[in-house]
């Protein structure tokens, strides 16, 4: 740790006291009693807020929130003795940044603060690759192609020793988002849990959402209910994505189907842009509708044009063709149609592990390989080429 940090310490109980004495290399300030609405100058003031939280206390929580408002940044470490899972969780709704259940132990407060201090100190840090999906249409398959697209452009190389690559996937899908359905996860919290917090959104209360899939992918999952478009505001958008580009090497972003106030904001922000059609007609139309809708809202984001479940040689190699000529534009990479991407997603699988040898992951793989050049081309650092994979 670093010297001449000041930590504030407000608690009682004997251990948790006793640990926090034994810090070095930082200033230890032990506060008067009083409450924690006395705190807040001091607070401020400091790297880091060690509070003590009676979870008996009718308002501890109440307190615990009023103090994080103060502060700029999230910096506060609740310890709670005999807190349960659903205690940690609404310690960190109600603003913590990290949370100490007992017993209290010097590593434990250690290990805390340094991740306090890690965290702010990376606030205006390195800068991940964003990537937004959209559809054309509805059943365009887009989330199936985010997340196949998320999983191979994390993978690392051990031959080359290069380590996966951090990653996760938002789902802004408000209305219909289905994410969680499709990797079989059961999220403890959801965008909804994000969208209460707007005044504490930090790093570590977007960690604190996420689900992690077997994998490695993190995700943002869906709320289980319907949500107006417009519960999301383009500012708090924007600083979600923000948030996530400061943790995460890649953030995948899958958008709903109809455009909301924010949406403009969101790809704006991105560093690619992901369009997912199929080559019917009416996709085809909605397809020059979004790219019309691009240019009138002035987003020059870098568009990659995917079709996506094509059957047969016709589809494979006249229907491409035919759409880009219609549109006027170049498709990127064309996915077919396989039975295997239905099947892995029964089973909550990412078609590019259940069935890596089939047509529709081979394609996919190609795919992703291209964004990863079209990354570069934008000189956004990508994930260096595997062996294997598609140029």
């Amino acid at each position: 740790m670093t010297k001449n940090r000041k930590v504030i310490i407000a608690a009682w109980d004997e251990e948790l006291t006793t640990a926090c004495k034994r810090l070095s290399d930082i200033d230890v300030e032990f506060a008067s009693p009083g409450g924690l609405g006395s705190l807040n100058g001091a607070a401020v003031a400091s790297a880091a807020v060690v509070v003590e939280i009676d979870l008996r206390h009718h308002g501890a929580l109440d307190e615990l929130g009023a103090l994080a408002r103060t502060m700029p940044e999230r910096k506060i470490i609740a310890a709670a003795r005999g807190a349960d899972s659903e205690d940690v969780r609404r310690l960190f709704r109600a603003g913590a940044a990290d949370v100490l259940t007992s017993p209290f132990t010097l590593e434990a407060v250690q290990g805390a603060l340094s991740e306090v201090f890690a965290m702010n100190a990376q606030a205006s840090g390195a800068r991940g690759t964003v990537i937004s999906v959209i559809k054309a249409v509805g059943g365009a398959g887009a989330t199936t192609v985010a997340l196949n697209l998320a999983e191979v452009l994390a993978r690392g190389d051990p031959r080359r020793k290069q380590p996966r690559r951090s990653t996760a996937l938002l789902d802004l899908d408000l209305q219909f988002g289905d994410t969680d359905v499709a990797l079989n996860l059961q999220p403890r919290s959801t965008v909804l849990d994000l969208l209460g917090a707007e005044s504490r959104l930090d790093g570590r209360f977007l960690q604190s959402v996420l689900t992690e899939h077997r994998q490695g992918l993190k995700v943002l999952a869906p709320a289980p209910t319907l949500l107006p478009l417009d519960a999301l505001a383009s500012a708090f958008a924007v600083d979600i994505l923000d948030q996530s580009a400061r943790l995460h090497d890649l953030t995948f972003v899958d958008l709903p189907g109809s455009w909301a106030d924010w949406t403009p904001a969101v790809l704006k922000r991105s560093d690619l842009i992901v369009l997912v059609a199929t080559a019917t007609v009416s996709s085809v139309l909605r397809t020059r509708r979004t790219l019309t809708a691009l240019r009138t809202a002035k987003v020059t984001t870098p568009v990659f044009f995917m079709l996506n479940k094509l059957s047969g040689v016709v589809d494979a190699f006249e229907k491409p063709q035919r759409v880009g000529r219609t549109l006027d534009v170049t498709v990127d990479a064309t996915v077919a149609f396989d039975l295997s991407a239905a099947k892995a997603a029964d089973r909550g699988d990412l078609v590019v592990e259940a069935y890596s040898n089939s047509r529709v992951s081979r394609d996919l793989k190609g795919a992703a390989g291209k964004v990863q050049q079209r990354l570069v081309k934008v000189r956004v650092p990508a994930r260096p080429q595997l062996a294997g994979e598609a140029a």
